[in-house]
């Protein structure tokens, strides 16, 4: 009798998870398509230019957020121009945006920029020819601008259940609740079980702390301390706010910079005393040093003769800043 009891109360979780199990294998999901071997990329190169565009994963789920990797790279002296996303891109929606720091490897810049894309529908959806601008103005370049495009792909995108499948007249209802007792050795063995876990969490919890006490970062390299303090002029608006203390500041960080990158004390010198050093120690060639002239004593009309200056020679100024640092232009939005 003992034993049929037992048999009672295993069979009916027993019955009600099978019944869950065959409802679940009627909302199986989608097959994936076959494996093939075309890629989600297009890899295209120009001169001194080369663009890819990859979305990651291959196969993509309706539930899933794919991501765009804009990924060009080119040689120094070449001047990018990132293309301009709207919120939507052919079937997909645009959720965000994440731009990486810009580095150097050789002689060549790379810029990567990561868009998470929302799908619209399922099916075979088109990744759109993305154009990208550059001026090549190189030494021995054209100085002409051209247009480098991507060339359309294709991802597949598949829906999460199987609608030819999926019915609700499957479903079977749900047995009765049945009581079961727990033992007491149960609950014994839940709680050891929870004070290893919560001891073994603890313990992590203060190694990790240790840890991260004594590992020091990275220093920043001079060319990424002027990146930040460009982006904090930007973000401050202060070209609208205050265009005399815009001018100290942007002149500040070129001066910082060459103070990083050899022995000049350029932030406690005039602009004469500095200008004089470094003609005299041939610090920066000729035509290098010429612009970094132009640009500091435009600046000083600003700062010290109420020049009151137009949003295009403020442009232009920021700009002189980025090409004399190495930093691509168009990194930044417009400061004014």
């Amino acid at each position: 009798m003992k034993f049929l009891e037992i048999r009672t109360v295993l069979l009916g979780p027993t019955l009600t998870l099978a019944a869950l199990v065959l409802l679940n294998g009627c909302q199986t999901p989608a097959k994936e398509p076959p494996e093939t071997t075309r890629p989600a990329r297009s890899e295209v190169q120009r001169g001194p230019v080369k663009v890819i565009a990859q979305v990651v994963p291959k196969w993509i789920r309706l539930s899933d957020d794919p991501k765009l990797i804009l990924t060009i790279e080119h040689e120094k002296g070449v001047t990018v121009k990132i293309p301009p996303f709207a919120q939507s891109f052919g079937q997909f929606h645009i959720k965000n945006t994440h731009k990486s720091m810009p580095r150097s490897v050789e002689n060549r810049e790379i810029i990567q920029q990561t868009y998470t894309l929302e799908p619209k529908t399922t099916g075979t959806l088109a990744i759109w020819p993305i154009a990208v601008h550059f001026n090549d103005t190189r030494p021995n370049g054209d100085g002409k601008r051209h247009t480098l495009k991507t060339q359309e792909f294709t991802v597949d995108v598949i829906s999460n259940v199987d609608p030819e499948k999926a019915s609700i007249a499957d479903m079977k209802p749900a047995s009765d609740p049945i009581d079961i007792p727990t033992p007491v050795w149960a609950t014994l063995i839940w709680l050891i079980v929870g004070g290893v876990v919560i001891l073994v969490g603890v313990l992590t919890w203060l190694r990790i702390s240790s840890r991260s006490k004594v590992v020091e970062k990275r220093p920043l390299t001079p060319k990424e301390l002027a990146f930040w303090e460009l982006q904090k002029i930007v973000d401050e608006d202060l070209a609208k706010k205050d265009v005399k203390l815009f001018y100290v500041e942007l002149t500040g960080v070129v001066r910082r910079y060459i103070e990083r990158t050899t022995s000049i004390r350029a932030p406690e010198q005039t602009t004469e005393e500095f200008l004089r050093e470094i003609t005299t120690c041939s610090t920066f060639p000729p035509e290098e040093g010429q612009r970094l002239r132009n640009f500091l004593e435009s600046a000083d009309l600003v700062k010290f003769a109420a020049l009151e200056p137009i949003p295009a020679d403020i442009r232009e100024s920021f700009n002189r800043a980025e090409v004399f640092i190495g930093i691509d232009q168009d990194q930044f939005k417009e400061p004014v």
